[in-house]
């Protein structure tokens, strides 16, 4: 069985909300909301052709954080609307899709109200939150009674990264892109890095911390960040236990825009075959690329066949806890 466990969505009718502040910047009047590419990711019947085409048994289907992006008032509309839809879409095909709720923490509150909406009514396995909430760290205690809550639905976390603006030479245009192709990989570090110096794994050791992109820097940059960690007396202090433990709480999608094998091999390395996921990023890119070449990729590992049978499907089944 293979589960994708990023497939993104954007529902057109949020897509034109969308357009008016898109982080992209202005786009013209009349035109679509070009960041749903294909226009169609949002009809389960194309998305059905392209699963069967590339042998994708189930997606799971969630909305991409920095969608939020120039809203402040209007996540929680925004959140709502999009999830409603991904809702609607499950229980249309309750065998090939699942939901992973889009959950901002801008009002923590409403937060709360929209996971109990999603995990408790709608039956959502999964919630995904931006890595960082307009620049607070989500080792902020104010999101303390959100992961509370989570732990209560025994639901993981889906990590997106999102854009952060202080440092200009990595500028959305004037940086050339650098800052969502590199960028984000960073603000998936520095999330789960606050995750485990911020004492919130500690707190709440039950979370489950899925990574997208197979986990930004921390695969490559593991045995530099252990060694730094065990020699500098003001981080050892904050650890409670040894670095690579808490590792054991963090997840990574295979979403690397097709998946290389040597990227593959180092993210292997470090979450090994129980914490890997099957991620396309899909419809961000094309489906041959992100989602065959990454499956491709998967099955050209040296690893055994039961461990890739992990990595494409079983993994995910657990975490989500499939009953089939």
């Amino acid at each position: 069985m293979i589960i994708d466990f990023s497939a993104h969505i954007i529902p057109r009718h949020v897509g034109k909300i969308l357009i008016k502040k898109s982080y992209y910047g202005p786009i013209e009047e009349g035109k679509e909301y070009t960041f749903t590419y294909p226009l169609e990711n949002d009809d389960p019947q194309y998305r059905l052709v392209i699963m069967e085409k590339f042998g994708v048994d189930m997606q799971l289907l969630s909305p991409t954080a920095p969608m939020l992006l120039g809203f402040d008032d209007e996540v929680s509309e925004i959140a709502r609307m999009t999830n409603d839809y991904i809702g609607d879409i499950c229980n249309k095909y309750p065998e090939r899709f699942m939901g992973c709720a889009l959950i901002s923490l801008l009002d923590v509150e409403s937060a709360l109200e929209e996971l109990d909406r999603c995990a408790g009514e709608l039956g959502f396995r999964c919630v995904t939150i931006s890595t960082n909430q307009n620049g607070k760290g989500l080792d902020s205690e104010e999101y303390h009674p959100f992961y509370e809550r989570v732990i209560k639905y025994d639901v993981p976390i889906f990590l997106h990264p999102t854009n952060w603006e202080s440092y200009p030479l990595v500028d959305l245009y004037k940086g050339w892109m650098a800052l969502p192709i590199f960028g984000w990989p960073f603000d998936t570090t520095q999330a789960v890095w606050r995750l485990i110096f911020g004492a919130v794994l500690d707190k709440f050791p039950a979370l489950k911390i899925v990574t997208h992109h197979l986990g930004g820097m921390l695969p490559y940059y593991s045995r530099r960040a252990i060694t730094v960690a065990e020699s500098c007396s003001p981080l050892k202090r904050k650890l409670s236990r040894p670095l690579e433990s808490y590792f054991k709480q963090i997840y990574g999608d295979t979403a690397l825009n097709g998946g290389p094998l040597q990227s593959l091999i180092c993210g292997y390395a470090f979450f090994g075959p129980e914490r890997m996921l099957f991620g396309s990023d899909y419809p961000f890119g094309p489906p041959e690329i992100f989602i065959a070449e990454n499956i491709a990729g998967i099955k050209a590992m040296p690893i055994p066949n039961e461990e890739k049978g992990k990595i494409l499907g079983k993994n995910a089944a657990k975490l989500l806890k499939l009953k089939h």
